[in-house]
């Protein structure tokens, strides 16, 4: 699970790690604001701003559709300003009913976008992260798993003192504190309002609005005003109601829809032998309504898809949908027809060619009782289960090739889907074995997204699922790898033995080239680089006689930081040279990256730092894409010891200090990786957790990384910083300089796109941030700031930046 964004249709501001860099890991930031702007909650919106200001956890309580998520997205825009270290927006919804505290925890850890390198408890890792901070949480859709959120809640508003927490439920959470805001249905017009009233009438707003996207030229005159009305009080002022009403008006005539509806609802109240018009019956009944409209094909695949967590993409509703009656042909039709329906939502995945959809949380409720009627619940697991294990199985097996970055964003993206696979694998009977599979195909997931959270699955599989099979040594090859970049050798060795003890029962040599690697990396992390270079170079060879050709070039990487850990620069240079070369093969980038740094190393204790550098620029040039936070931080502190060297004491301390950002954010620190390397930064800095906090803290991980990294390729990331407002200092990247300026000039957002060749959209990103990093609200306010500035100092800073 990671953070989401609300909806398509949402702008969002303050961005977590993996909304960030949609580059390289897959995701377009969500936004906050609206481009479909929000109806008829003013009001609503300062109140609820008012009560975060006095109240550290405020609680939007209302039945589903009512529109809690849009009036807390809304608040959380509005409100960015009060919360300088970021607002975060964290969906509930991906999670399955009944999960626990520790399952919130570790999604929270996600949807922030801490690394969970560290074997520190979620809560730990949470209170940590946020400690210090003036932030505000957004916490979506609460009821499915109230237990364990007003565990989680309880404890981190105890931990974290100046953190806020807006919530949404349909009922209480019930923690000390809590500040409780009803979300009521928009107003409704009374009988006989004249026309030219009902403009200003929050429910005939929303529904105008909407129909207008789906039928250009609707409009509320007298000819139908008295109908709009009718309309509007059946559907009680309900948002989602009246949104899918309105689609319905693309077909239909007010006169028809309300005909048609008025009599669904009638015979639903009198079925359930309630009052006709019973408040709230009218969201029921509108889906299932939407649902009785649609044909019997839409109606299968509405079904089918509830399987899905969070969001998916069309080529993961075609392997799990496309049976018994329906092809692949039918599912690519029908999701066209349910997105034009409005019962799918549409968001970007990690390329903006390959779309990803979602269904609202009312409507998936819906289609998961009707999967269950129809008897399809278990064919639609398993199938759901299976296509997981191929994506993941196909991901691990191209792994050694030039697309790392988007397959690490991919799997990101499809992190609820993988869960939710895992989960009812482990629940269901016979089906355990298949989860410890999936498990171990997803090792590249764990090892670069979700370390703390792969072995605790892991580790509960692995006891419940026994025997002498290549899955379970997989599993544990994780287990080993995880435990020894968390520090945690005891248990590495616990593991060890046993692999070890596997690799002889199965007398294969994947398993024995893994085991003899994973023990020469537990040898170099204790300081014993020359007993290590033995073993890594036997892995190398194993690993080639298997064809695995990543797991190859690992191994060399890895015996270069041995050998310069020995005191043998010209041996490491040999071998990255040709690691480097069986990289460039492939067009592999990972290996390449590490090798890169190592390399980079070598030719520093040689004392030839000019090539020193080189390489190190091209490995952190990588890492724009692969956003490697441990190959960013080794990266960033060599540069630092380089720029230490030549004397550019100012640049070192600032890019030693950057480097202790990103190992903060990671939850580890440089002695991890054995003491030869923690003395070269020692020798230089002093203790290494004894350097100064940096001039600005970052927001996320995510932020260190790229600072880091503009730091060390584009100068100094604290020269030309800009004002905050009143909230301290961000720094503009060159780009977002670039943009200033021509909003200076008064350019729009799409003469800006046009004058920098780049899509609209990404314009209005540019601005949303240079807006949120200035604590501004306006394009004049920008304008003015920068007019300020001196001339010259922006011409040097933009000269600085490349």
């Amino acid at each position: 699970m990671g953070p989401q964004s609300p909806g398509a249709d949402w702008p969002w501001t303050h961005q977590t790690q993996a909304m960030s860099n949609s580059a390289s890991q897959g995701r377009d930031a969500p936004h906050f604001g609206s481009t479909s702007q929000i109806v008829g909650r003013r009001l609503d919106v300062e109140q609820v701003r008012h009560a975060l200001t006095n109240s550290r956890l405020v609680s939007l309580v209302g039945p589903g559709g009512i529109g809690k998520t849009r009036l807390a997205c809304e608040v959380a825009y509005r409100s960015r300003a009060q919360f300088p270290d970021g607002v975060w927006f964290f969906r509930l919804e991906d999670l399955g009913a009944g999960a626990e505290a520790s399952d919130v925890e570790a999604a929270l850890v996600e949807a922030l976008g801490i690394p969970d390198q560290s074997n520190a408890d979620p809560a730990l890792k949470l209170s940590g992260f946020l400690s210090g901070r003036r932030s505000l949480l957004v916490v979506d859709n609460c009821e499915h798993v109230l237990s364990a959120v007003q565990q989680v809640l309880t404890s981190l508003m105890s931990a974290v003192p100046d953190l806020r927490v807006l919530a949404t439920s349909r009922e209480a959470l019930s923690v000390e504190g809590e500040v409780l805001r009803p979300v009521r249905p928009l107003d409704v017009p009374s009988p006989g309002t004249p026309a030219e009233q009902l403009v200003t009438d929050p429910s005939v707003m929303l529904l105008t609005q909407r129909a207008q996207s789906a039928k250009p030229g609707f409009s509320v005159d007298e000819t139908n005003s008295e109908l709009v009305i009718e309309l509007c009080r059946l559907l009680e002022g309900i948002p989602l109601s009246i949104e899918l009403a309105a689609y319905k008006l693309r077909a239909l005539g007010v006169e028809d829809v309300l005909e048609r509806f008025g009599r669904r609802l009638s015979a639903l109240t009198r079925t359930a032998g309630a009052v006709p018009g019973s408040r709230h019956q009218s969201l029921g009944a509108m889906v299932e309504w939407s649902y009785d409209l649609c044909s019997p094909s839409s109606q299968l695949l509405w079904r089918r898809l509830s399987v899905f967590v969070g969001s998916f993409d069309l080529q993961l509703a075609e392997m799990v949908c496309a049976f018994d009656g329906s092809d692949e042909d039918d599912v690519l039709d029908t999701i066209d027809r349910l997105v034009g329906q409005s019962i799918l939502m549409v968001e970007e995945g990690n390329r903006p060619a390959r779309l990803r959809y979602r269904l609202l949380a009312p409507l998936r409720e819906v289609a998961v009782r009707l999967a269950n009627d129809a008897g399809e619940t278990a064919t639609l697991k398993r199938r759901h289960r299976d296509a997981m294990m191929l994506r993941a199985t196909r991901a691990m097996e191209d792994w050694c090739g030039p697309h790392q970055g988007a397959t690490i964003a991919a799997m990101r993206l499809d992190h609820s889907n993988y869960i939710a696979a895992i989960q009812w694998s482990v629940r269901t009977e016979g089906e355990a074995r298949k989860g410890l599979q999936l498990a171990a195909a997803l090792r590249y997931h764990w090892l670069t997204s979700s370390l703390a959270e792969g072995r605790k699955r892991i580790e509960v599989l692995l006891a419940d699922v026994d025997g002498v099979t290549p899955e379970r040594a997989d599993c544990i090859v994780i287990v080993i790898w995880t435990c020894l970049l968390q520090g945690d050798h005891a248990a590495a060795e616990s593991w060890l033995e046993e692999l070890e003890s596997l690799a002889r029962l199965l007398g294969t040599e994947p398993v024995a080239a893994y085991a003899k690697q994973l023990q020469a990396l537990s040898t170099l992390f204790e300081g014993k680089p020359d007993e290590a270079g033995d073993a890594f170079r036997v892995a190398a060879e194993l690993h080639c006689l298997s064809g695995d050709r990543f797991m190859e070039l690992t191994a060399k990487y890895m015996l270069a930081v041995a050998l310069v850990s020995d005191g043998q620069p010209e041996a490491a240079l040999d071998v990255c040279a040709a690691t480097l070369a069986g990289s460039q093969q492939t067009d592999e980038q990972s290996a390449r990256g590490y090798a890169l740094w190592i390399a980079g190393v070598a030719h520093w204790r040689l004392g030839q730092y000019e090539e020193a550098e080189r390489v190190a620029r091209e490995a952190l040039e990588l890492q724009r894409s692969l956003d490697d936070g441990i190959c960013v931080a080794l990266t960033t502190q060599l540069m630092a010891w380089i720029a230490f060297d030549c004397d550019e004491l100012r640049r070192a301390g600032l890019l030693h200090r950057a480097a202790e950002q990103v190992w903060k954010s990671l939850a580890t620190s440089l002695k991890a990786f054995g003491p030869q390397l923690a003395a070269f930064a020692a020798d230089r800095f002093g203790r290494l957790d004894s350097s100064p906090n940096p001039p600005m803290q970052p927001r996320s991980p995510y932020d260190a990384r790229r600072r880091a990294i503009e730091l060390a390729l584009g100068g100094p990331a604290t020269e030309g910083m800009v004002p905050n407002g009143s909230n301290g200092a961000q720094a503009l990247t060159r780009r977002e300089l670039e943009v200033a300026r021509l909003v200076e000039r008064g350019l729009s957002n799409r003469r800006i796109a046009e004058e920098l060749f780049i899509a609209k959209r990404t314009a209005d990103g540019h601005l949303e941030r240079i807006l949120a990093k200035l604590g501004f609200t306006s394009r004049a306010q920008v304008a003015a700031w920068l007019a300020k500035q001196h001339a010259g100092a922006l011409q040097t800073e933009l000269a600085a930046r490349g």
